[in-house]
């Protein structure tokens, strides 16, 4: 049986390097894209290697839709097929909302939002007419108000609709879903009282891992009766019900 082919954007660093990770150490050949981590890039592709798999790094601007979809073109020619897009590329800048710039704003919204649709549109166009997947990385702030990361959460709102837009209208050929990190590899600059508290604030009582996340995109490509869903890897803390904090927990 064929191995899958998998592409994941920002698949180098942080959440996408567990997701490329878990790909690969399930069986899939792996496509992992960088904007300018090159050498995370190399080490994640030789990891893949190393499971026995095919794998190739990819840089591309994905701020550029033309770009973006050329991207899975690249994709498409070093692994001969895709079956398997995660959109997980994302940038999330801490500004007041008085300090947001038009430009800034654009910047969330091109990687965060636009990005993923047009690298779907092109999936979409070149994936097997049964089994092609794609999963959104979302975030549980999108339903949630951070007043210091406006355009991100709002970016990350987008990509939950745009998830169930594409799901409906590429079914049932391909499904579409997305995951929604909640307190999941904490900014560098939380001491450890704040990551007390954010575990506290979940109803398992600890934090996340990246590998949870990748956990879950995994289930979703498996998934075959699941479409149009945002699955929540939050620890439960959507169910504390306890005044959150105004501050991210990005993943």
């Amino acid at each position: 049986m064929q191995a899958r082919c998998a592409l994941v954007t920002g698949g180098a660093v942080r959440v996408g390097r567990a997701i490329s990770l878990a790909l690969g150490e399930a069986g899939y050949d792996v496509a992992v894209h960088y904007a300018s981590s090159a050498m995370a890039a190399a080490e994640v592709e030789a990891a893949v290697l190393e499971c026995g798999r095919r794998a190739v790094k990819l840089q591309a601007d994905l701020m550029d839709p033309e770009e973006a979809e050329g991207l899975v073109t690249r994709a498409i020619d070093e692994l001969g097929r895709l079956d398997l897009l995660v959109n997980n590329a994302a940038i999330f800048p801490h500004a007041q909302p008085e300090e947001v710039s038009p430009e800034d704003w654009d910047r969330v919204f091109a990687l965060n939002a636009r990005a993923p649709f047009f690298c779907s549109r092109a999936a979409a166009r070149v994936m097997p007419d049964a089994g092609g997947c794609i999963v959104n990385i979302a975030d549980s702030g999108a339903g949630e108000g951070w007043p210091g990361y406006a355009p991100y959460v709002a970016s990350k709102a987008a990509l939950v609709s745009l998830t169930r837009s594409l799901a409906r209208a590429w079914a049932p050929r391909i499904r579409v879903n997305a995951v929604a990190p909640g307190p999941v590899l904490l900014p560098e600059s939380y001491d450890q009282e704040a990551r007390e508290k954010a575990a506290a604030r979940t109803a398992l009582g600890r934090l996340g891992r990246a590998g949870d996340v990748a956990e879950a995109v995994l289930y979703l490509d498996r998934a075959k009766y699941v479409t149009g869903e945002v699955l929540f890897v939050d620890g439960g803390a959507r169910l504390v019900q306890r005044r959150r904090p105004a501050h991210h927990w990005p993943g």
